[in-house]
């Protein structure tokens, strides 16, 4: 038997079929708001990767060399090969550029998970100018979410601005401490911070309501109120008129203690939970200063959803399970036409050539097929999917 080396996967069966009609769906309608396919180089040059991804990135990328004996990176992130493309194919004048993708990316666990590789898929949009790339990429994920089956989904919304622009008057240290404990949502390590770090007051008090400021779009009202003049929600503001107006207000939430690495992103930063499992399904936000590092102007945005967790609460994993079509003694040439109408109406099926009905009928059970047809004769049976059934 072959074995897998620790921490990788196969996966097949109903949840790949789900995970492939998932995939499907969010490329095609992506691709129709000019969102261009993009498959990126599984390595990476480590000496590339380890200076533009923050430093939580850096600990889990897992280091290999090639055959030429350049040090690299197993592909950790997709959105710097995706800013490199864009830098080495794309003057300014034919940017921005939209991208999306399916594929699998590799990093250390954390756990108590132990794989190290997982399927993403997403989007990228580069190098735009002026207001409205935040609030598209969210509404096509939202429709693309609800074409998955997957309505009850929230997107939590907050603005790493916000944060750094309350922890600017505070040393480095402590403000990626600040940062961490908010992250892990250790409240007493955080508050701890506070109380003995050197923190001008109105500062101090942003700081301490930060926790705090989560729920409703009232926050936004509240997060103004407490910090006055020139707070930095303009564009989170912006981001929430627009997904109101599309009738999408009662999937976003706020929460200004949404906490990404204060040297990456650059603006609103997102979540998506969903309402079935409780679970971030993935999350994105902007990241403009990737960009300038790489010596290119404009904005970026984009996100990453866990294809694998999105595909197993979708629509398509409860109805993977095709049907079983039994030949019935037919000749192969009319078997194959009987069975190309049934899936011409969307209908998947696995061929059953053998001659014996009962065989027949007992592998459709045992391969977990939710029903058997009788080419011959057109009679059926509804079976109970998922019994035999190996989703990995």
């Amino acid at each position: 038997m072959n074995r897998l080396p620790r921490g990788c996967i196969n996966v097949g069966g109903g949840l790949a079929s789900a995970m492939e009609d998932c995939r499907r769906i969010f490329l095609s309608l992506f691709e129709a708001w000019g969102y261009r396919p993009f498959l990126p180089s599984a390595l990476q040059l480590l000496e590339s990767s380890w200076e533009r991804l923050p430093p939580s990135f850096r600990s889990r990328l897992v280091a290999v060399n090639t055959p030429y004996g350049e040090p690299c990176c197993l592909r950790g992130d997709i959105t710097l090969a995706a800013v490199a493309y864009l830098a080495s194919h794309y003057s300014p004048e034919e940017r921005p550029l939209r991208i999306c993708y399916c594929d699998r990316i590799y990093m250390k666990p954390r756990p108590p998970k132990t794989s190290i590789e997982s399927f993403q898929i997403g989007a990228e949009f580069l190098g735009w100018e002026e207001t409205g790339g935040e609030a598209e990429i969210l509404a096509l994920l939202l429709s693309v979410l609800d074409s998955l089956g997957l309505g009850r989904t929230t997107i939590v919304l907050g603005d790493s601005t916000f944060l750094q622009r309350a922890v600017a008057s505070v040393d480095t240290s402590t403000a990626e401490n600040l940062a961490e404990a908010l992250r892990k949502g250790a409240l007493p390590e955080y508050y701890s911070l506070l109380e003995d770090g050197d923190i001008p007051d109105f500062y101090r008090r942003i700081l301490e309501e930060i926790p705090r400021l989560r729920g409703g779009l009232s926050v936004l009202g509240e997060a103004e109120k407490l910090w006055g003049k020139g707070a930095p929600l303009s564009p989170l503001k912006s981001m929430v008129s627009t997904l109101r107006g599309l009738g999408y207000e009662s999937r976003v939430s706020i929460d200004l203690s949404l906490v990404r690495d204060l040297g990456y992103y650059s603006g609103p930063v997102f979540d998506i939970y969903s309402g079935e499992s409780g679970r971030s399904l993935g999350g994105g936000g902007r990241y403009d200063r990737l960009l300038s590092t790489c010596g290119l102007g404009g904005r970026a945005v984009g996100f990453a959803l866990d294809l694998e967790h999105t595909a197993s609460l979708s629509r398509f994993h409860a109805t993977g399970a095709p049907v079983m079509a039994w030949a019935g003694g037919l000749e192969t040439e009319e078997a194959l036409i009987r069975a190309k109408k049934i899936t011409s109406e969307g209908t998947k099926i696995e061929m059953s050539w053998t001659v014996n009905k009962a065989a027949s009928l007992d592998a459709a059970e045992k391969r977990g097929c939710r029903a058997w047809v009788d080419l011959a004769s057109g009679s059926s049976h509804t079976l109970s999917p998922g019994k035999g059934d190996r989703s990995c």
